[in-house]
């Protein structure tokens, strides 16, 4: 199956290998056609949901609820106290590496005992890292508050990346006005993985802000292999391609939605 997707992918590029990854993902979610309303992550979790158990990590959990978080409503609806269906097995991970923002995911979930939070973040190796972020509540001083969740180990997160994509200088220029650098402890995901002793993966979502490349590439795919993967590529720039290549030698089909791309393991 993989010489299959390195064939598509070198002979139809990645357009056939999207279309491909969309046949085969609407034959393991059982679908029969796509849902033009319905995000391959949504239709991912609705597939867990049937599952008698099922294992998530979190990479950039940020305060949980939050328009961007494709996650919250999920676990709430899997693991809240009225929840009548209570699955055992489950390993669900959060990490989130800025305090505040951690303290504010923990309180988010603090019903859920199934759900677990890591106040750390991923990189290649352990260690301490310098994290950029926003210093203040952007909403005090009249800017959007998805702002505040643009924290990153990249320093260029809000020079290079953001003239790249988001191109508003009145937004770069209050942030970097703003901007702090934390000293931040950072572990990797197999340490992580073997620390809550999850064997297998079922969906790894990733959202860190243009550090999604360093963290899926220093990772054992042939090891650690994630049903479906989930990560926001807008930031990847020129790592983009090599990532595709990457996941598809590794046995992935990807597609695109919204900011992000959807893996599917099929080999």
């Amino acid at each position: 199956m993989i010489k299959q997707v390195i064939r598509k992918w070198r002979h139809e590029g990645f357009h056939g290998v999207m279309r491909a990854a969309a046949r085969h993902y609407l034959a393991i979610t059982g679908q029969d056609s796509p849902c033009e309303d319905r995000s391959p992550m949504r239709s991912a979790l609705d597939w867990l949901a049937e599952r008698p158990s099922f294992s998530i990590v979190q990479i950039g959990a940020y305060i949980g609820d939050s328009d961007s978080d494709p996650l919250c409503g999920f676990l709430r609806d899997q693991f809240g106290p009225t929840t009548l269906d209570r699955k055992s097995g489950c390993q669900v991970v959060l990490v989130e590496p800025v305090r505040e923002y951690f303290e504010r995911l923990s309180e988010c979930y603090k019903d859920l005992s199934e759900v677990y939070f890591e106040n750390v973040a991923i990189a290649e190796k352990e260690g301490v890292r310098d994290f950029y972020r926003l210093a203040v509540d952007p909403t005090k001083y009249g800017f959007p508050d998805w702002l505040a969740g643009l924290g990153s180990l990249k320093a260029e997160r809000m020079t290079q990346l953001w003239d790249k994509y988001e191109k508003n200088q009145e937004w770069k220029q209050f942030y970097l006005r703003h901007r702090i650098v934390e000293k931040i402890k950072c572990t990797t995901l197999e340490n992580l993985l073997d620390h809550y002793r999850i064997r297998n993966l079922d969906l790894l979502q990733i959202d860190a802000e243009g550090y999604d490349y360093e963290i899926l590439r220093s990772v054992d795919l042939s090891r650690i292999r994630p049903r479906f993967i989930n990560y926001e590529r807008v930031l990847l720039q020129d790592d983009e391609e090599a990532c595709r290549k990457m996941l598809a030698k590794s046995g992935y089909l990807l597609a695109d939605w919204g900011q992000d791309t959807f893996c599917v393991r099929i080999a």
